[in-house]
């Protein structure tokens, strides 16, 4: 029996508000345009036809701010890609001597990586406590 059912990629109403969502700023600006058009040769409605174009480009925007923010937020493995994050918690090898208050490189695996924090000659075993970018934070294990 089968509990999860498998994904079969989008449905029918994702594709329908996809193509909505690509129809409007086109026919926002189109009606914006002839609203304006309308608007210059003195026909008062021209004013309320820009109005509706307007609208139907925020409306856009909207949804479009809204799609980007569906579905879930957080991630199970929130190091993933960030190498320097994966290796916090590890003990490294200084390559290249870390003066104090500046900065040094150290080994972990067969990556050097620039690191700063406590002071520490080379070939000390220092311990990874944060990533800032590339830039690895260390104390002495």
């Amino acid at each position: 029996m089968r509990y999860f059912r498998e994904y079969q990629g989008p449905t029918a109403v994702v594709w329908l508000l996809a193509a909505v969502s690509l129809l409007l700023p086109v026919a926002g600006v189109a009606i914006a345009l002839y609203g304006l058009f309308a608007a210059s040769r003195g026909n008062p409605a021209g004013w309320y036809w820009l109005a509706g174009g307007i609208l139907l480009i925020v409306a856009d925007m909207m949804a479009d701010w809204a799609w980007a923010r569906w579905g879930p937020a957080h991630s199970d493995e929130p190091a993933l890609n960030r190498r320097g994050a994966q290796l916090v918690g590890e003990t490294v090898v200084v390559d290249q001597a870390i003066e104090a208050g500046g900065r040094g490189s150290v080994r972990a695996g067969d990556t050097v990586w620039p690191a700063e924090g406590a002071a520490a000659m080379t070939g000390t075993r220092v311990r990874v406590t944060g990533a800032k970018g590339n830039v690895l934070t260390v104390e002495l294990a």
